[in-house]
């Protein structure tokens, strides 16, 4: 089954795929003769050619034993786990609980150590199988993939002992070399860490990625705030950086010396993807800013879409603004909807064109400032050969035809993923939601439809005796 996927790669080897918003090269055929050939997807653990979902818990407990043989339980140690794709999508049920006192897995388990709070998948150690960088405090590891899935781990040593080691992972082949690199956030640093990595966590090299300021790249939301891509129609992944505050960001473009710097910048926000929503070949930039104030509504929130040339924004072409009052979106702007709150894209209605996913987890909720009710939604904006349009556009509230009543007050979405987890060429949206017991939702779409005619797969935490519920269960690998 193995050859038979990787002779498939090696064959389409000049070919990209578009996964998750991300364009993954699939490497040559020389280098598939040459050894084990690139996986698949830079998400596909055990390589059956499904992507898989990757899900951290950072803040819950892992049970340890002492040397008295009495139990203690370290909380906010965290963990990950993996819900398989395959033909019916993601796993729901077998999921395994994966902890730094898991066996194999690097590092130690330790209490607030938050084992799981920043996830980015790629081929770490070009071996044919997609593997997991998992970001905790002050710490980052690399999980090992295999026919089983994940298995077994090493720790990646800081060589500077900077402040914020791991504060943000992003996976991508910065350097064209068909080997997946990592970029580490160091706090208000990114540095690059060169693929591919020996099996103690050993990169070939590091180098600091060059923004053009201080970017601060920690606390809550970092993550959110760079996004993976190609921008100006290479082979090579490029990044894109927004600083916290809503602060301008920058256009970095791969090469063979790693990333550079452009003298191009984008208004700020608090989440970004890159698609190519216009079918030209060059990936296009959409910020959300769930912060926006527009006339008097506070947090109404907006979208902007930078769209991508050779030099990375196309400067010449108007930058383009999206609200909840643009003609043909459904609704209209209130205070508190935080529309952009998070964004995602993919060919939902398989038309060719990148479509943009916006969360405004506000949205339809009660009007009292400090009421934490049931609410939010997404919605769905298309792609055309003129870029993102409202016309159209869709939207789609948490009580939504086919979505999932979870009990209790719940909201959604603060994070959004899409991934085609059952190969149907129909890419779900994975959304973890806050509820009593917090789950994440795989929200089946067809024709560019969500929902409704399409089932949802709810994902919940794994039933493992040496871990304890977290509150956080849903952070995704993006």
């Amino acid at each position: 089954m193995r050859r038979h996927i990787r002779h498939a790669i090696a064959i389409a080897a000049a070919a990209t795929t578009l996964t998750g918003g991300l364009l993954v090269s699939t490497g040559s055929q020389a280098e598939a003769a040459a050894g084990p050939a690139p996986t698949r997807y830079a998400d596909d653990f055990n390589g059956d050619g499904y992507h898989d979902l990757a899900i951290g818990s950072p803040d819950a407990g892992v049970k340890v034993a002492g040397t008295d043989g009495a139990t203690t339980t370290l909380t906010g140690a965290g963990y990950v786990t993996v819900s398989y794709g395959g033909k019916n999508g993601a796993q729901k049920t077998g999921l395994k609980a994966l902890s730094q006192n898991s066996p194999g897995v690097g590092g130690e388990a330790v209490q607030g150590g938050r084992f799981g709070k920043v996830l980015a998948s790629g081929d770490y150690n070009a071996d044919g199988y997609a593997d997991l960088a998992v970001g905790g405090r002050e710490q980052v590891s690399l999980l090992w993939g295999s026919r089983t899935g994940l298995k077994g781990g090493t720790s990646v040593a800081d060589p500077y002992d900077w402040p914020g080691f791991g504060s943000v992972l992003k996976a991508g082949d910065f350097t064209g070399d068909g080997k997946t690199d990592l970029v580490v956030g160091y706090g208000t640093v990114l540095r690059l860490f060169k693929g591919p990595f020996k099996a103690d966590g050993t990169p070939v090299s590091t180098q600091e990625v060059d923004t053009g300021r201080n970017y601060p790249v920690y606390g809550e939301g970092a993550q959110d705030r760079i996004a993976v891509g190609r921008v100006n129609k290479g082979s090579i992944d490029d990044l894109v950086v927004l600083g916290e505050e809503r602060m301008r960001g920058r256009v970095l473009l791969g090469g063979a010396s790693g990333l550079r710097l452009t003298p191009v910048t984008i208004r700020g926000g608090n989440s970004v993807t890159v698609a190519d929503f216009d079918k030209d070949g060059y990936g296009d930039v959409a910020v959300g800013d769930a912060a926006s104030t527009l006339d008097t509504e506070t947090g109404a929130g907006v979208v902007r879409i930078n769209y991508g040339s050779s030099n990375g924004v196309d400067e010449n072409r108007s930058m383009r603004m999206f609200t909840e009052d643009t003609p043909g979106v459904p609704g209209g702007v209130q205070k508190g909807d935080r529309f952009g709150a998070a964004v995602a894209a993919a060919d939902l209605n398989r038309d060719g064109y990148a479509d943009l996913v916006v969360g405004a987890p506000g949205e339809r909720k009660s009007t009292c400032e400090h009421c934490y009710i049931t609410g939010g939604g997404l919605y769905v904006l298309k792609g055309s050969s003129r870029g993102v349009t409202g016309t159209g556009s869709t939207f789609y509230a948490y009580n939504a035809p086919g979505l999932p009543r979870p009990t209790g007050t719940f909201r959604i979405p603060t994070q959004l993923k899409t991934t085609d987890l059952n190969k149907d060429k129909q890419p779900e949206i994975t959304i973890p939601v806050r509820s009593t017991t917090p789950e994440v939702w795989s929200v089946g779409t067809k024709s560019g439809k969500v929902a409704g005619s399409s089932p949802t797969r709810v994902v919940k935490a794994p039933v493992d005796p040496q871990v304890t519920p977290g509150n956080e269960f849903g952070v995704l690998a993006r």
